[in-house]
């Protein structure tokens, strides 16, 4: 059985008076190959299964993986290979702490365009302005308006609010999410992003987070941060960006680190996939490809 493993076919030179291979040579497919159906096909990744069983499987070489990852475009193939359940949450609990960190923390906002139901048109018309941006018609054959819908748009900004607390304690830790207690029934959350001396700055505010004709700062109201157990009063909160209008707030959706490494991994899952009766030639290339430079 044939073993065309990939740093076999690079060229050899000497680095620090030491022979190594030169791993900063780089390959990729042209752009007519990459693109054609008559050489590529996609296929849906099996829970667990790895690119060396898929190699073996398909190319009968355990060490053709490196066309998997070339076809795929992938660097890290710890990584930007389709996870399992129990990879996808260790990677979680590595990167973030654990799998509740990551569900509970907000990376960004997005357009939140896949959630909604159609409008008649006398919906439509009945909308504010600002927010006939979030809808599109829908016609039928005759050029007549059917009914509108969400834009299929991924917008996205990096935070719904930001506001700023004077504290007398700022010593929370990066990113970490804070409740916010005006009082007892009135409460909300916010991640900070940074604090000086006297204030702490928080983002993707939710829940009750500034004053209002009904709700005031007391004097027992206070800021709570989970992971550094800072205990705070506050005595005042101060709007410095509001990028998302009231009563545009209903089109928009936090998006929690979790969703945004959900969506990769099943993105992973899919994958392109070289005919195996070109796989010789591409080896063969290859060899050629790393002669001529």
């Amino acid at each position: 059985m044939p073993q065309d493993r990939y740093f076999d076919k690079f060229p050899q030179i000497t680095y620090s008076n030491t022979f190594c291979v030169d791993i900063t040579r780089r390959i990729k497919f042209t752009d007519i190959a990459y693109f054609s159906p008559y050489i590529f096909y996609t296929y849906d990744i099996s829970e667990n299964e790895r690119p060396d069983q898929f190699s073996y499987r398909y190319y009968d070489d355990q060490y053709k993986t490196w066309i998997l990852y070339l076809s795929n475009k992938i660097v890290d193939p710890y990584y930007e290979w389709y996870l399992s359940d129990d990879e996808f949450n260790s990677f979680l609990t590595t990167k973030y702490g654990s799998v509740v960190e990551s569900q509970q923390k907000i990376d960004y906002y997005r357009n939140d365009w896949t959630n909604s139901d159609p409008l008649e048109t006398n919906g439509y018309e009945a909308l504010a302005f600002s927010l006939k941006k979030y809808w599109h018609p829908v016609y039928d054959d005759f050029g007549n308006i059917l009914e509108y819908k969400r834009v299929p748009k991924d917008w996205k900004i990096t935070t719904n609010k930001i506001v700023s607390y004077e504290v007398s304690n700022t010593n929370f830790t990066e990113n970490e999410i804070c409740d916010i207690v005006f009082t007892a029934s009135n409460t909300g959350s916010g991640q900070v992003i940074s604090s000086s001396n006297t204030r702490v700055y928080l983002k993707h505010l939710s829940g009750t987070h500034l004053e209002s004709n009904t709700i005031t700062i007391s004097g027992s109201s206070y800021i709570y941060g989970r992971e550094s157990e800072v205990n705070t009063i506050f005595t005042s909160a101060t709007l410095e960006s509001n990028n998302i209008a009231p009563e545009e707030e209903v089109y928009w959706r936090g998006v929690t680190h979790y969703d945004e490494e959900l969506e990769k991994n099943e993105f992973n899952k899919t994958i392109k996939v070289l005919d195996s009766n070109f796989s010789t030639n591409v080896v063969v290339n290859l060899v050629s490809l790393m002669e001529e430079i």
